[in-house]
């Protein structure tokens, strides 16, 4: 017997449809008509802590200056199920002359009648998020932000971080100061000087000094017999530092890393990272002089501890270097790896670093310090949760159960199990694509291995902090031109190739839901 006739087609006639009455007027619905729009919440757990959404400006970056503010946001989006927001060129017109400049990007953001940049959304329909997070390097980094329209309009409260700030910046780009003033709610910054109290307005009530942020479980652990070089100084060397190392090399037939003269033509963010990452890893001495932020003379005479340090005690090296102790975050985050003191100017090399050198169970001592350390101060898990309290927002329980995570893996190192016996460290390694059992002269490539000392000078310039090329250019562009910079012919800038399976740089679980790449 055939069904009752409905007006609904059969193949769109679900099973537990009741049949017509008799009599019953029904409306049968549009083919072409679109379907209800759903509110979509900006995170995937938004019972578990405030809704976070990151403005992600990683592809309008040049390649080699933000490997860590990647790999931070990544871990961020993980252990708050954080929405990702990016930044991206407008339209492919910007990727051309004269468009591609950043100066003159600038220059048309500024002007209110073009928008070089736009926002990319991870969600199509939905409420702002409780909290959004910019994460920049500085001031010039954060110049995007200006002309962008309604960024600040995705969160209700707008928490930004920048790493470095220096008074000729403050300077150079007054509308974004105004812009930080009207549109950010909390403001912290990596460095001490200057002072940024004076940027405080009805709205930007918080302005604090909050470490650079950075993914410590992005440098795999390794072994003592796995650490080949014997000192690295991937940043710039003086002149009697480099001469009283390159002497012991000699002498000792040791392994001087100067710096990765190769990095300069890799065009992938995620393999730029990597290989330094790498490198650092399988040194036993870091060396890690205090910063200024900049060129030096437009910096002030105030030392500061820069991002070498910090990726110094990630790697589990000994840190040695003309040291800034009276910079508060040496004594608070730093003294604890117990750095060396190796003065710029020094004469000769000091006792205590050839005792580290010629030694390796002390280096390895030292370095477990170190790692252990970083483990407990100085993750991204951490600073996340400090600038939270600040803020007066709720730690979210996927940043607590992180740093949990560290403080165990902390307990192991310091417990010699820092290498391949620590499972727990063995995981993070595997999830960040460093498998526990690769062997110990297995690097990224051939040519990024160390032969001896005599390594080629870096191609882009030196570095003095983290990622990031040395001097301002007054253009705003890169110091090197655009060869170096990896622009990507569709606009925006390369970010790497795709992630390792099962999980990214930061180590840890990914969300599809907020995977576009």
């Amino acid at each position: 017997m055939s069904p009752r006739p409905t007006p609904y087609r059969h193949s769109d006639m679900p099973s537990e449809m009741p049949s017509v009455v008799p009599g019953e007027v029904v409306e049968a619905p549009d083919p072409y008509s679109e379907p209800a729009r759903l509110e979509r919440p900006a995170t995937t757990e938004p019972e578990r802590g405030p809704r976070v959404a990151i403005l992600s400006m990683r592809e309008v970056r040049p390649i080699a200056d933000y490997g860590g503010l990647l790999e931070a946001e990544d871990v961020l989006r993980d252990a708050l199920s954080a929405g990702l927001y990016r930044v991206v060129l407008a339209s492919p017109r910007f990727s051309r002359p004269p468009f591609h400049r950043p100066v003159v990007r600038r220059v048309l953001g500024s002007s209110r009648l073009v928008h070089p940049y736009r926002i990319e959304h991870f969600q199509r329909h939905g409420e702002p998020a409780d909290v959004l997070l910019v994460l920049a390097r500085d001031l010039r980094d954060a110049s995007v932000l200006v002309g962008l329209p309604d960024w600040h309009e995705l969160g209700h409260l707008v928490l930004m971080h920048v790493s470095v700030v220096t008074e000729r910046d403050l300077r150079g780009f007054p509308e974004l100061v105004a812009q930080l003033r009207r549109r950010v709610d909390v403001l912290f910054c990596g460095s001490e000087m200057p002072p940024l109290g004076h940027l405080r307005s009805d709205r930007l009530r918080t302005v604090d000094v909050i470490p650079p942020l950075l993914d410590v479980l992005a440098f795999p652990p390794r072994t003592e017999p796995e650490r080949t070089i014997d000192v690295f100084s991937p940043s710039q060397r003086p002149p009697a530092q480099h001469r009283l190392l390159q002497h012991w090399a000699d002498a000792n037939d040791g392994s001087y890393q100067q710096d990765i003269g190769q990095l300069g033509a890799i065009t992938s963010l995620v393999q730029h990272r990597r290989i330094f990452t790498t490198m650092a890893t399988r040194s036993r001495l870091f060396l890690t002089n205090y910063d200024q932020f900049g060129a030096r003379r437009h910096a002030g005479a105030h030392r500061e501890v820069g991002p070498r340090f910090y990726e110094a005690m990630a790697a589990g090296c000994v840190l040695a270097g003309d040291l800034p102790v009276g910079s508060r975050q040496f004594g608070e985050y730093v003294a604890d790896a117990h750095p060396l003191q190796f003065p710029a100017d020094a004469h000769r090399l000091p006792a205590e670093v050839a005792d580290a050198l010629d030694d390796p169970t002390e280096s390895q001592r030292l370095g477990r310090l170190a790692r252990a350390a970083a483990l407990r101060r100085n993750d991204v898990a951490h600073r996340w949760r400090d600038m939270a309290e600040l803020a007066g927002i709720p730690v979210s329980p996927g940043i607590e159960n992180r740093i949990t995570q560290l403080a165990e893996m902390a307990d192991s190192v310091l417990a010699g199990r820092g290498g391949h016996d620590d499972p727990v460290a063995e995981s993070y390694a595997r999830a960040a694509g460093f498998p526990g059992d690769r062997p110990p002269d297995s690097y990224p490539s051939e040519a990024y291995r160390p032969e001896d000392h005599r390594a080629p000078s870096h191609p882009t310039g030196d570095y003095t902090s983290g990622d990031y090329p040395t001097g301002d250019d007054p253009t705003g562009e890169h110091p090197r031109g655009e060869q170096s910079r990896g622009e990507h012919p569709s606009g925006g800038f390369r970010t790497g190739d795709a992630d390792p399976p099962g999980g990214s740089a930061s180590g840890g679980y990914r969300d599809p839901a907020f995977d576009g790449r």
